[in-house]
C-alpha cells in the first residue's frame, strides 16, 4: 500500500475517533436539551458522511490487487 493512502486511511480514522469523542461528550452531558443534542448529533452525521465518502475515494484510488492476492479472495 502506497504510503500516502496509509497517511490517508490513518487520518479517516482520527476522524472517526474525534466524532466518537464527540458522541460519548454528548452522552455524558445530562443538561443538554434534546434541540442541542439533535443538532450536535446531525453535525456527526454530517462528518461521518465525510469519512465515508473519504473512504470511498481511497478504496478507488489504489489497485487493491495485493488484498486478493494476500488473502486468497477477491478485494
Amino acid at each position: 500500500m502506497r504510503e500516502m493512502t496509509q497517511t490517508h486511511i490513518r487520518s479517516q480514522g482520527a476522524a472517526i475517533a474525534e466524532i466518537r469523542g464527540a458522541l460519548q461528550a454528548i452522552a455524558e452531558e445530562s443538561y443538554c436539551s434534546k434541540q442541542y443534542i439533535q443538532e450536535r448529533v446531525a453535525i456527526m452525521e454530517e462528518k461521518l458522511a465525510t469519512v465515508q465518502n473519504n473512504l470511498s475515494e481511497i478504496e478507488f484510488s489504489e489497485d487493491l490487487e495485493w488484498l486478493e492476492d494476500k488473502a486468497g479472495i477477491e478485494a
